[in-house]
């Protein structure tokens, strides 16, 4: 089915100091392109802007018009090929997706006794998609997550954690009228469009693959029956100088959490970072759950490896996915200048493998990507959502 006329979705970026301002230039540019009422729009926004929630949340309602809504604030936002790392900025994504339902939601989390209980999930079937934007502070999408993937089935999901503050109550969120201060947002759409997943974890295998043969909650203590120290060590006295001095650096594993492959650029592998060693004991701790009986292979993190893997990703997507209307980008904090050196990579590379898709994003404190269709929250890399009308 070629898609159609009607399915379309824009982009536009901000860097003007004065929010109302900031906020007409990137409406206008919407209204411009796409027209008023469109389906969905989602909205990201630097600190300068978050005291001025109201006004970005009237903007979107009531002249935009756009009917699901939501945004956060991040400590950087992207549009098109653009990048705003520093300095204010606004970038907002809206879509029109005749046929398609869309339902936003806010998740809130209640403490009860030594658990909690998430509320506002909403009742969706694996054939919907979802963007969920996350506080950091107050909503514990790690453990969230892990309970959704207990669940098997679930729609993809994409998105981020809020990086527009440092502290609990600082970030700031809109959902349709409302503007809220924790918890999470996010839409559903489901029917004539989808939402498909890509992550790009920006690091590759080196050495041999273990197998976790004892382990505790995020410690190994053996690696195929010896020594997890051992194993690590000897792993390292086995690279070439070069790829020990980039694992030393930022030392990774990856987890294979699934043994199936199907969503984009992921391989099967979670990239969790080593949090630390122990020679006396062996152990080696990393930031995650590990289980017993599960695949383990270390992993090497660079600008050359994660230019190529985001490279490698998005050109297999761009060749299935050459329509796709708009997307939506989540990339780490720690990447753009700091990881290249320069400027505008993630965004110019998604820019140059998907010209004529609109694009909007923020720079986030973790990224929400699917892999091999569970969901995960990843770090320093790039989880992006294609709008993609459905086939059928």
């Amino acid at each position: 089915m070629s898609p159609s006329t009607n399915f379309h979705a824009e982009a536009a970026i901000s860097m003007l100091a004065d929010t109302s301002q900031a906020m007409v230039e990137v409406v206008d540019g919407i209204l411009e392109r796409l027209g008023g009422n469109p389906d969905i729009a989602t909205l990201f926004f630097t600190p300068h802007h978050a005291h001025e929630a109201k006004l970005l949340r009237d903007e979107l309602q009531y002249r935009l018009g756009a009917e699901v809504s939501i945004g956060c604030s991040a400590s950087g936002v992207v549009a098109g090929a653009v990048e705003i790392e520093d300095g204010p900025g606004l970038s907002l994504l809206a879509a029109r997706i005749p046929g398609a339902r869309a339902q936003s939601f806010h998740l809130t989390f209640e403490e009860e006794g030594d658990t909690g209980m998430v509320r506002g999930w909403p009742d969706v079937g694996e054939e919907a998609s979802i963007v969920l934007l996350a506080d950091p502070f107050s909503f514990p999408l790690s453990p969230f997550l892990n309970s959704l993937r207990q669940m098997k089935r679930m729609p993809p999901i994409v998105g981020g954690v809020a990086s527009g503050g440092n502290h609990p109550g600082s970030n700031r969120f809109l959902v349709d009228e409302r503007i809220v201060e924790s918890g999470a947002v996010g839409f559903v759409i489901d029917g004539t469009a989808t939402i498909e997943p890509l992550v790009s974890q920006g690091c590759r295998p080196i050495g041999k693959p273990f197998t976790v043969t004892r382990s505790k909650n995020n410690v190994i203590f053996e690696l195929d029956e010896l020594p997890a120290y051992q194993g690590l060590d000897s792993m390292v006295s086995e690279l070439e100088e070069e790829d020990s001095k980039r694992f030393r650096q930022a030392p990774q594993v990856g987890l294979r959490k699934v043994t199936s492959t199907g969503d984009l650029g992921a391989g099967g592998f979670v990239i969790r970072g080593v949090v630390g060693v122990d020679k006396q004991t062996g152990a080696v701790a990393v930031s995650d759950q590990v289980s017993e009986g599960m695949e383990l292979q270390f992993h090497a993190r660079d600008h050359n490896t994660a230019h190529q893997d985001l490279s490698d990703t998005l050109g297999l997507a761009s060749s299935l996915y050459p329509a796709s209307a708009g997307a939506l980008l989540f990339t780490c904090t720690g990447r753009g200048q700091g990881l290249f050196g320069r400027t505008n990579h993630d965004a110019g590379l998604a820019s140059t493998f998907f010209p004529e898709t609109a694009v909007a994003g923020m720079f986030a404190a973790g990224e929400i990507g699917s892999v091999c269709g569970m969901p995960y929250i990843h770090g320093f890399s790039v989880s992006m959502g294609l709008l993609v009308e459905r086939e059928g």
